[in-house]
């Protein structure tokens, strides 16, 4: 008997997490790709857990730049680690966010959690719901 309940926590136990794996991998090759911001201010990619984004500051100039790696947390949740960035002092930096994607577009909650280049959680410092929708760039 303690041998089934061992087998059939073995099963249970695999099963979630091919399960897991594999509904990350969807989760992946759904972000995976080019993305605009709808005010057309800010162009985002995303494949297999890079980011790349570049982005147009208040007089119109594109000089705001992030780039890094990012993980899927889970079924709505992305944490983007900043590995190159225009500001020095954001290389470091971890910013979880959660997102949902309805057909071609894509909406960031920004700021579930930051934690500063030094490793300092700066949540409580950051605005509230903010959030950027993203469509798919097309060719």
């Amino acid at each position: 008997m303690k041998k089934l309940i061992s087998l059939l926590f073995i099963v249970g136990f695999s099963f979630t997490f091919i399960s897991t794996n594999a509904q990350t991998a969807s989760q992946e090759k759904s972000i995976s790709g080019a993305w605009v911001s709808a005010d057309g201010k800010e162009f985002t990619m995303m494949n297999d857990g890079f980011f790349s984004s570049v982005s147009s500051d208040s007089t119109g100039a594109w000089n705001q730049t992030h780039a890094g790696s990012y993980t899927i947390d889970n079924s709505n949740t992305i944490t983007f680690k900043v590995l190159y960035s225009s500001f020095p002092d954001h290389i470091g930096a971890l910013n979880t966010v959660e997102y949902d994607i309805k057909g071609g577009a894509i909406t960031m909650k920004w700021f579930k959690k930051l934690v500063d280049a030094k490793g300092v959680d700066i949540t409580a410092q950051v605005p509230k719901d903010s959030q950027t929708t993203y469509t798919r760039a097309k060719k």
